[in-house]
């Protein structure tokens, strides 16, 4: 379970780098077409980056769709633990409550 965490832990933070690395270049290109706004954009240029993008984009819902199934095994994991937990909770009580009856009830010899 330790590792599902760090694995979930990791995904994320690869997810957010990518994001800010998708944000950075947005920015980065706003600012180049503001400064060039008195010159012809280049239309090749404008599709690659697009095209980047969108390719950033795809490899950052693969990601996001990891960190998904990861929080689903995670959270199965731990409900799965809880019920043992609670069954476990049950078994003990049950002893307790066995050995409490069995000594208020007198035994008769």
């Amino acid at each position: 379970m330790e590792s599902a965490i760090m694995n979930l832990e990791q995904s994320v933070q690869k997810a957010d780098g990518k994001l800010d690395m998708i944000s950075w270049q947005i920015d980065a290109f706003e600012k180049e077409f503001q400064d060039t706004e008195s010159e012809p954009v280049s239309v090749l240029r404008l599709l690659r980056s697009v095209t980047q993008v969108k390719e950033e984009y795809e490899v950052l819902r693969q990601d996001i769709h990891e960190v998904q199934q990861l929080q689903k095994q995670l959270t199965d994991s731990l409900k799965a633990q809880l019920l043992q937990v609670h069954g476990h909770f049950n078994i003990l009580r049950n002893k307790i409550v066995g050995r409490t009856n069995n000594r208020t009830t007198p035994r008769l010899k």
